[in-house]
């Protein structure tokens, strides 16, 4: 079975998004997909929401919607019901699970977000019964809005540990409790604009990039905040086995990799936008790069699927016009490429 994973449309910010998401539709659906799962974050207004349901009304395949923290902005998740749509439903053998983690919040000068992320004692119970009747092989997929596990608000500055967190989930750890006993498990989310997938106890954790990118900033060419194109996953699940890969929302954008400069403080990295912490990296010349850390300090600010020059590596190839590469990512897929270099300082 084949299905998409897209999230954080953003519809009517900036320029170009109404351009941008007929695009996503028509590049999802080229590959043959038996179901989409939005991931959240429609736009911040009524009249995105009500666009957003216009565009996907003819699509010839189902869409599933996971609540994001800008449906309560927006309106279309009512205050006093979020956290009351968590479902499920089975399809080609695979059991999939919407799981509503987004709640209201009175904003305070502390506190200035309308909302937060809880998996609350009745959505656990909610899942735990969900799951109790499901073979312990068959695949299971779980979408929620914010990442269950996630390093972003250690490398990007923020609270760890709040009390109403905005960028990780309360008692998150009980839902992957709950799913730890299934051989085959993948957990899909956005929120963060950002790839990062890492697994926990064999659990997949797929956090994705925006489609809108840099909140169509600069229209179709608004890049992540960790420099990935715009884009959605494509999941495969055949024999069990759940693989997904990362897709620019323009073929002809860079599909799997980039550079990544810090010119102020002289730092290269090779952006590998869909790498896990298993994705092994080679440079000709040079030979593997390292990933980096994402709880280190070094990590600041960045992306855990960055490959870090030394200044030693740097030399090698200062005076080259582009750089071969190989990946290698923990499916087994092999990727050879060539990229342009940047102006080395």
């Amino acid at each position: 079975m084949r299905f998409v994973f897209f999230t954080d449309i953003h519809l009517l910010e900036n320029k170009d998004s109404i351009i941008g998401f007929e695009k996503c539709l028509d590049r999802m659906l080229a590959f043959d997909p038996q179901l989409l799962i939005n991931g959240g974050d429609l736009g911040v207004t009524t009249e995105a929401v009500n666009t957003y349901y216009a565009m996907i009304k003819e699509l010839p395949v189902p869409v599933y919607q996971v609540n994001g923290n800008h449906e309560i902005c927006n309106g279309s998740l009512i205050p006093e019901e979020a956290g009351q749509f968590s479902y499920s439903f089975d399809d080609h053998g695979i059991h999939f699970v919407i799981f509503d983690t987004v709640r209201y919040f009175e904003p305070t000068d502390e506190h200035p977000h309308n909302w937060y992320f809880v998996a609350d004692q009745q959505n656990l119970e909610w899942l735990a019964a969900d799951l109790a009747g499901i073979p312990k092989q068959m695949p299971v997929i779980l979408a929620s809005h914010c990442a269950l596990s996630t390093s972003a608000p250690f490398r990007f500055g923020q609270k760890i540990g709040m009390e109403f967190p905005v960028n990780e989930v309360t008692d998150a750890d009980k839902v992957l409790d709950l799913l730890k006993s299934f051989e085959n498990v993948a957990t899909l989310h956005g929120h963060d604009h950002e790839n990062c997938r890492h697994s926990v106890e064999g659990i997949q954790i797929l956090t994705t990039a925006a489609v809108a990118g840099g909140w169509w900033r600069n229209g179709l060419d608004s890049p992540n905040v960790s420099g990935e194109p715009q884009g959605f996953r494509v999941i495969d699940i055949d024999s069990g086995q759940i693989r997904s890969r990362y897709v620019a929302l323009q073929e002809s954008q860079p599909q799997l990799a980039s550079w990544y400069v810090e010119t102020a403080a002289d730092r290269y990295f090779i952006n590998v936008f869909d790498a896990s912490p298993e994705t092994q990296v080679y440079v000709d010349d040079i030979g593997k790069l390292q990933p980096l850390d994402p709880f280190s300090n070094s990590a600041k600010s960045l992306s855990p699927h960055f490959y870090e020059f030394s200044a030693k590596n740097i030399e090698k190839i200062a005076s080259k016009k582009t750089l071969g590469l190989t990946i290698i990512f923990n499916s087994g897929q092999t990727n050879r490429l060539e990229i342009d270099c940047p102006f080395f300082s």
